[in-house]
């Protein structure tokens, strides 16, 4: 499954009209890494966005959006809420 093959969000969405369909669902799932995008400098995202669009997974797609945040141990509690899932 090609999770960047789309384009969402619709223009003006958090400043960015290309973000990669994945990663806008990853980051409306966490609002604290949403927060931590709005944040961001234009070029800050512009990098993101090409990050975003070279990842080949959910889990690497998630490893991203994690990153934005610094405060929480936001992958094992997604972890365990897939585990939940399974």
């Amino acid at each position: 499954m090609d999770i960047n093959s789309a384009s969402g969000m619709a223009p003006g969405t958090l400043g960015m009209t290309d973000i990669p369909l994945g990663f806008g669902f990853a980051l409306a799932t966490n609002e604290d890494a949403m927060k931590s995008y709005a944040s961001l400098s234009e070029t800050e995202r512009e990098h993101l966005i090409m990050r975003c669009k070279d990842a080949k997974s959910r889990q690497e797609m998630q490893k991203i959006v994690d990153s934005l945040v610094t405060d929480a141990d936001v992958s094992a509690i997604a972890q365990e809420e897939r585990e939940k899932l399974s």
